[in-house]
């Protein structure tokens, strides 16, 4: 959910996994990506990304906004369509506000498309921990939550979210017909149910189908033939092996978010997630401190690593998320040079960094200015190193 003090439109829903603390990191890849054409976002939740584009004027050729869920759907169809009618009941709802007609509420299946909508705010604003969640057949089974004051009918918000919606469309259908209308020069951003990081982290019950390892295969084709056809991608997932077998072909970068949703504490607070992108992320050329190597704002900006993982080193990329990961625990800002790392450093011998060992790379020595050494790795003979430009070179002095 947006921020109360943020001026509208922003996103009416709050939503589990949402992307409103990322938006820095994602606004930076929208930046990378240059123009596009037309903006689809086929698992749309709450929207975050979406409204930021919007407010910041990014949209002025359309976007074109999908998720399986019909419930959802409806939702954004009711306050583009019929906000009037949709803020008279959710002031209904806030007037007989309480644990009975929460359930009440719960239990009903409205006919018309305001009390659908409305009946989703309500239920999403009022239910335990801002929760969306549906069973097997496809009904809202989330308990009820004890606020002391929620904001059930924000109307300044919602009429504003409908003129912004005005000239988008709108459509409850999967990621693989509602992608087929992708076109070259168009940006696309994939935000789906996460790959499971552990056997009991699964929580895909968004819509009653879920969504499970057929459904992640089959957006990791999607996400390669979109690229394809000239498409510009940027996705979000977790940060797991699987995850990058999948987008081998892509551009990772690590992002931090703060997960509260977790039934152990420990696994709650800040969690490095995945930033894929199909293009590379240019840091800004008047910004030399960016071309360091470390995260910036979150974002592991690591040309070295991005190499890695482009040529096949994913077992050396996961050491230096590792390191990251167990820097940013510990309150770290340490930076270094990944490159200089696996060039072996001044006498070209392994690396330990934080405990880790680090091999020798032909082609970091080869970027570095350096002999090649006879133990530097090489896993491919066509391996070409970036080119270290001048800011490189400024930068990590």
């Amino acid at each position: 959910m947006g921020d109360l003090k943020d001026p509208p439109p922003r996103p009416f829903l709050k939503w589990v996994g949402g992307k409103r603390q990322l938006l820095p990191e994602l606004m930076q890849a929208v930046a990378a990506a240059g123009t596009f054409a037309r903006y689809h976002e086929p698992f749309l939740g709450g929207g975050a990304l979406f409204f930021a584009l919007a407010k910041s004027r990014q949209l002025a050729t359309g976007a074109a906004l999908a998720d399986v869920n019909q419930n959802l759907i409806d939702t954004y169809l009711g306050v583009r369509d019929e906000v009037d009618g949709v803020i008279q009941v959710l002031l209904e709802h806030r007037r007989l506000h309480c644990e009975q007609h929460y359930y009440e509420v719960r239990a009903l299946q409205p006919l018309t498309l305001a009390a659908r909508a409305a009946r989703v705010i309500y239920l999403n604003r009022t239910g335990f921990n801002g929760l969306y969640r549906e069973n097997r057949k496809g009904q809202f089974n989330v308990p009820f939550g004890r606020y002391k004051n929620p904001r059930i009918c924000d109307e300044e918000n919602l009429r504003a979210g409908a003129a912004l919606l005005a000239n988008v469309e709108l459509s409850s259908e999967g990621f693989v017909s509602s992608l087929a209308r992708a076109q070259a020069g168009d940006l696309v951003y994939l935000d789906p149910p996460y790959v499971p990081v552990s056997a009991t982290a699964v929580f895909t019950d968004y819509s009653k189908g879920g969504f499970g390892d057929t459904e992640q295969r089959q957006l990791a084709t999607m996400f390669a033939q979109l690229v394809a056809r000239g498409v510009k991608v940027i996705l979000t997932n977790s940060l797991t092996d699987t995850t990058r077998e999948l987008y081998q072909g892509g551009y990772f970068h690590q992002v931090y978010a703060n997960r509260t949703v977790n039934s152990r504490s420990d696994r709650r607070g800040k969690i490095g997630e995945a930033l894929i992108t199909s293009f590379p992320l240019i840091p800004a050329r008047n910004d030399a401190r960016r071309t360091r190597t470390g995260p910036t704002r979150g974002l592991d900006r690591v040309p070295a690593r991005q190499w890695l993982l482009a040529h096949g080193y994913d077992d050396i990329a996961r050491l230096i998320d590792e390191v990251t990961a167990e820097w940013t625990a510990q309150g770290k800002r340490t930076r270094r040079n990944w490159w200089d790392v696996l060039a072996g450093g001044v006498d070209g011998e392994p690396s330990i960094v934080a405990g880790r060992e680090f091999p020798v790379l032909r082609a970091a020595q080869l970027r570095q200015g350096r002999n090649i050494t006879t133990n530097a790795l090489s896993r491919s003979t066509s391996e070409q190193p970036p080119a270290l430009s001048r800011s490189d070179r400024r930068a990590e002095r």
